[in-house]
């Protein structure tokens, strides 16, 4: 499944590359026309400034020759002379801008033409007027006015022509540039939904693998348990069981020693204490068995409510609740997902603790409570099931409680807190079994006591 993902991953991330540069290209193209037509756009208004200012040139020229045709005043010939050497740049950047333009060029010629004329009329107007000091225009004065209404034509239709032009091209630099636009949005668009949707099956990769990582640490994590109670049952076969085995070698050597002497008394007392030592080994290979048993189970789980379960458990141990005046408060609890003879043997456990450490001056208080929790408030809960949601049964007691310096040992089989009182009964594996059955569960338990005021037991069950 995780391999076909990855494939999936890899097809749309090539896909989306390849839409990606086929659209990024598209784009550099439109733009590349948009700016194209930009700068034609600003090419036409650079030739429409130069008429213009050409147009401007010619005018003062004439301006400036009639006022020295009227006044004879030098200062209008060293400004008419001025702008007749501003015309011919003017001239020039027309002639360079207008260079790829067939129909323009030859515009540009005529009107060099009729300019050049036109300047050559007015330097003989002036000539003739400095030579015959008359304040009347000469015949050159008109024929050269001729050229400039000529000349002025000529530019009217260059603004004509390069005016259709600027036209032409401006709406194209619109339209490339609502192209160019729309074409970029469509590029972020694509871009965040392949980004998005890659992005979504990589997240989903990931929490895949790392429930997949959080499941194989949970399933190394309770081989590791296995392998623990498989030791402690290793360590209580060479220890436990060595010890009631020794004894029962050490008196039955002592009755046949004693046989000798024919003392009725004395070797039905030594029988008595073999058969004592051989229940004890006896109870504890059940004991050891029943906990193997619980290691593997072939069994389904299947919907439990746990309300039936500690009401059977509660009928079943009716007469020790009764002569020890207990008080069983139980709330209303959920169905959970488990295999039911196994949560009445958890259940019955804690039941059976809370009612054997109690204390002689008080009666025994047995709280079972419910809450829904969130895997953070799980001690130990790895990082994947902090957000997933457990049931949270709480088994409280007013007992004898422990210290909780202990608590690393309280769930290890034969491993007796109170072994020193001999009032309280017991071998020490119950809250083995316990962690064993939550364990099958997928589940947690943890304990927290307090020495001469109890000891509260919670147990995580999460919600399928």
């Amino acid at each position: 499944m995780r391999k076909r993902k990855l494939i999936l991953i890899f097809i749309a991330f090539g896909a989306s590359f390849i839409i990606m540069i086929a659209v990024s290209l598209f784009s550099i193209s439109r733009f590349s026309m948009f700016t194209g037509y930009s700068d034609e756009l600003l090419h036409s208004n650079r030739v429409i400034r130069t008429l213009y200012k050409t147009e401007v040139f010619l005018k003062d020229m004439d301006r400036w020759e009639r006022g020295y045709i009227l006044t004879s005043d030098t200062s209008y010939l060293k400004v008419m002379n001025s702008v007749i050497d501003s015309i011919y740049p003017s001239l020039y950047v027309l002639e360079k801008l207008l260079a790829d333009n067939a129909e323009q060029r030859k515009n540009i010629i005529a009107l060099k033409n009729s300019i050049a004329l036109r300047i050559n009329y007015s330097l003989d107007n002036i000539d003739y007027i400095d030579s015959t000091r008359s304040k009347v225009a000469s015949p050159y004065y008109f024929e050269g006015r001729k050229y400039m209404i000529a000349a002025n034509k000529i530019m009217r239709d260059m603004h004509n022509t390069e005016n259709i032009l600027l036209s032409q091209r401006y709406k194209k630099q619109q339209f490339y540039e609502k192209l160019t636009t729309q074409t970029i949005k469509s590029l972020l668009l694509i871009f965040c939904t392949v980004t998005l949707f890659l992005f979504v099956l990589l997240m989903k990769l990931i929490r895949s693998g790392m429930i997949y990582q959080e499941e194989l640490n949970s399933k190394i994590a309770d081989l590791k348990k296995s392998h623990l109670e498989l030791q402690d049952i290793a360590y209580a076969i060479s220890h436990d069981l060595q010890e009631p085995l020794r004894k029962i070698q050490v008196f039955s050597n002592m009755l046949i020693v004693r046989k000798k002497t024919n003392n009725a008394e004395e070797t039905k007392t030594t029988l008595q204490r073999i058969n004592s030592f051989a229940s004890r080994m006896q109870l504890l290979i059940a004991d050891l068995v029943s906990l193997t048993n619980l290691i593997k189970t072939d069994e389904q789980k299947k919907p439990t409510d746990l309300n039936k379960v500690i009401d059977e458990i509660v009928s079943d141990i009716q007469q020790v609740i009764a002569e020890k005046d207990a008080i069983v408060k139980v709330e209303p609890l959920p169905l959970v997902l488990g295999y039911e003879p196994q949560l009445a043997i958890l259940f019955r456990a804690l039941f059976d603790n809370a009612l054997k450490f109690t204390r002689d001056a008080n009666s025994p208080i047995i709280a079972i409570k419910y809450e829904n929790v969130v895997g953070n408030e799980i001690p130990g809960a790895g990082p994947t099931l902090r957000k997933k949601r457990f049931h949270c049964i709480t088994v409280a007691d007013n007992g004898i409680g422990f210290d909780n310096k202990y608590i690393s040992n309280i769930f290890k089989i034969f491993r007796r807190l109170h072994a020193e009182q001999s009032q309280y009964e017991g071998k020490g594996i119950g809250l083995a079994i316990c962690q064993r059955i939550i364990a099958n569960h997928d589940g947690y338990i943890d304990a927290e006591g307090v020495p001469g005021a109890g000891a509260i037991f919670r147990l995580y069950f999460p919600i399928e």
